[in-house]
């Protein structure tokens, strides 16, 4: 098999000697001796750069060619909730007519939107309030919880500083009636 007398060197060497049966000594560790790494790290440093520049390169090229088959693809409509079928070659030279959307068959004609019904607001009627002694009209306004100029407008008052007591004016309707004080027993 092999030598029984060779002794096992952990050193590697670039010089081939044969070492004899005889020679027990490890061969000779001199300044040249040293393990080339420097090689192999800067072939391994290479190796990562150049598998960098080929990962870029491949996603540089992929988002080029992404880019152009968007900006080369034609737009096409994704399907829409409740929305009628797209008329056939055949209906769309046919001319529009009346009866052909009480069919049920599709027509060119424009679609008619229903009009919403119009909501009445129903305000509620004016109600009176006797002037008292002490009431200005913006106190009778915060009163009942309604603009001044409402009150004004309604009665078609001329100078808003002159109301006399017992003056029956007008509020409007959205206003807030205040709750009658209850009043003491008599004793």
């Amino acid at each position: 098999m092999g030598e029984p007398s060779a002794r096992y060197s952990p050193l590697v060497s670039d010089d081939f000697t044969s070492a004899g049966p005889t020679s027990s000594a490890p061969p000779p560790v001199g300044a040249n001796d040293t393990p080339k790494s420097g090689r192999r790290a800067s072939s391994g440093a290479a190796g990562w750069l150049i598998a960098t520049v080929v990962v870029l390169v491949l996603a540089i090229a992929g988002g080029l060619f992404t880019a152009w088959m968007v900006a080369n693809m034609r737009a096409v409509p994704g399907p829409v909730a409740g929305a009628s079928p797209t008329p056939t070659s055949s209906l769309a030279s046919a001319p529009p007519s009346a009866s052909a959307g009480a069919s049920g068959e599709p027509t060119d004609a424009p679609r008619r939107t229903p009009t919403a019904v119009p909501t009445v607001e129903v305000t509620a009627a004016p109600f009176m309030h006797v002037v008292q002694k002490g009431e200005s009209l913006t106190y009778i306004a915060g009163l009942y919880q309604v603009d001044p100029q409402d009150i004004i407008d309604l009665n078609g008052i001329k100078n808003p500083n002159r109301i006399a007591v017992g003056q029956e004016l007008l509020i409007p309707g959205y206003g807030i009636q205040p709750t009658p004080k209850p009043t003491k027993p008599p004793k």
